[in-house]
């Protein structure tokens, strides 16, 4: 390859990695995307492609890479096919106890939320936005607060939530980098720290909420499950929460934030299942 007289080398080098001689950059962009969707590269782990660490399914990763091509390197067209395949909508409870059920994709990999989409949920359950400050005064000093997180687009703006939950600085563009295996830390952060304890306290949602029910006890109940977990609360579940209003003699608002807290530190909000 030869760079001409003053054009940009950026340009040729762009322009290399999307040719046929190159099968590599869309090997690696879709087996990334499948493993961030699916928990598990079709080529495992997603920094390890070499010649001796062949894909589990050859000619799925083939018909992706076609696809990439085909649609111009349109990354939605390769998220549309796999979020509607088969696969991804498989249930996460396993059918199988075989070792190798995982790494042949048997059933949805049960994981933890990554650090930017749990602190978004939080945000988005509860309110008010996160507040992220840049070290460098570009492009913003203050990022606005009607920016998500899974937006920011500089790694060194971060905070003491997103670091503890995994976060990577992104040093080396490496997949790896990313550390979403659940601490101590994170579930006592969840479970007893002032941030979490202000964004539910503080909540103007719980306050609509609470106005809306009118002292009704049982709508709160359906209402945070609603809220929280995007479904309605199962008979049992309506049962328990009564019970603990009943037994601890609690008013509506506190027993509303402690429901709120239970169902935010449970696995069924903190995982991708």
């Amino acid at each position: 390859m030869r760079i001409k007289p003053n054009e940009d080398p950026r340009k040729v080098f762009a322009n290399w990695l999307i040719t046929k001689r190159n099968p590599w950059f869309t090997r690696v962009v879709v087996n990334r995307v499948w493993a961030w969707l699916m928990g598990r590269g079709v080529i495992h782990e997603p920094d390890d492609i070499r010649a001796d660490n062949p894909p589990s399914h050859p000619r799925l990763l083939a018909y992706l890479q076609k696809e990439l091509v085909g649609a111009d390197y349109n990354l939605r067209h390769i998220y549309r096919l796999i979020l509607n395949s088969r696969t991804y909508q498989q249930s996460s409870i396993p059918q199988s106890t075989k070792p190798r059920a995982e790494s042949l994709f048997a059933h949805y990999i049960v994981r933890q939320l990554d650090a930017e989409v749990l602190v978004d949920a939080l945000t988005t359950v509860f309110g008010p936005r996160e507040r992220y400050q840049s070290v460098i005064p570009e492009p913003f000093t203050f990022i606005p607060e009607e920016h998500r997180t899974i937006a920011l687009a500089d790694g060194s703006i971060t905070s003491q939530f997103l670091e503890m939950f995994g976060r990577p600085s992104r040093d080396t563009g490496l997949a790896s980098e990313r550390n979403n295996e659940p601490t101590d830390a994170q579930r006592l952060h969840m479970l007893n720290s002032t941030h979490i304890q202000n964004k539910i306290e503080r909540s103007w949602r719980l306050r609509q909420l609470l106005k809306d029910a009118k002292g009704n006890k049982k709508n709160v109940i359906r209402k945070l499950y609603l809220i929280i977990l995007s479904r309605q609360p199962t008979p049992d579940e309506i049962a328990v929460a009564q019970a603990y209003y009943k037994s601890a003699k609690m008013n509506s608002r506190q027993g509303a934030v402690d429901l709120a807290w239970a169902l935010i530190n449970s696995k069924e909000f903190l995982y991708r299942h």
